[in-house]
């Protein structure tokens, strides 16, 4: 699972005009094609304490607004440019708050969701 998290990872920020990518990996160097990442990622060893993992709160990128010129979705979350789309999480924040988001994105998450169900 870790490899082949490895593979998407480095798949998707090549896919999105990174020219190179390093791996999360002790062992790991820059490579500058899909190729390349695939070959070196598949000789990292995987023993403990070389693969390195984490995780964060992402927040912001879709704004939250009622301008389409300035926001991804209005209030309610529902996207202003993909009919039939809502967005409840993190992403609507503006930025990120600088604290544990856990209770406002389950709030946030929450009332929009309650919203939605009433109205579908």
């Amino acid at each position: 699972g870790i490899r082949r998290a490895y593979h998407s990872m480095a798949e998707i920020q090549f896919a999105a005009g990174a020219r190179a990518v390093l791996p999360l990996h002790s062992d790991a160097d820059y490579v500058k094609t899909p190729a390349a990442a695939r070959r070196m990622i598949d000789t990292l060893s995987l023993e403990l304490y070389r693969a390195r993992l984490g995780s964060a709160h992402v927040m912001g990128g879709c704004a939250m607004g009622e301008d389409p010129r300035g926001a991804v979705v209005d209030s309610l979350g529902r996207h202003h440019q993909l009919e039939n789309l809502s967005i409840h999480d993190g992403s609507l924040f503006p930025t990120s708050i600088g604290a544990n988001p856990q209770l406002s994105i389950y709030a946030l998450a929450a009332k929009l969701s309650s919203l939605l169900a009433d109205r579908l």
